[in-house]
């Protein structure tokens, strides 16, 4: 970067002249690894919320009648999937809001 000091612009500033240099990578695949965010705001609404509460007190009254001899990872993986479960059908997912990092405008200036 280079500050050019008697330029005659009629202003105070000084004129800066840069050179940039840019990479652009080809664009990358999106993997489906990656954990997946639940809508939590949907349990905002009240009618949501019921439904959500009623769905779990129900699956969780079937998880307590089997077997109550299992091992203690074996319930914990009853418990977590009875919430995956009940959060996917109810809440769903969220989605990505990722704004773009150059506009259309810009790609068509370079």
């Amino acid at each position: 970067m280079r500050n050019k000091r008697l330029a005659d612009i009629g202003s105070d500033n000084h004129l800066m002249i840069a050179n940039f240099r840019f990479k652009i990578l080809a664009a990358r695949k999106k993997t489906e690894t990656s954990r997946k965010k639940y809508n939590v705001q949907k349990l905002q609404m009240p009618s949501v919320k019921e439904e959500f509460k009623l769905e779990l007190k129900n699956r969780f009254s079937v998880l307590s009648t089997q077997n109550e001899d299992t091992d203690i990872e074996e319930s914990w993986k009853a418990i977590k999937n009875v919430y995956i479960e009940t959060s996917e059908k109810i809440m769903g997912f969220r989605e990505n809001q990722q704004k773009e990092w150059i506009s259309e405008e810009t790609w068509k200036e370079m």
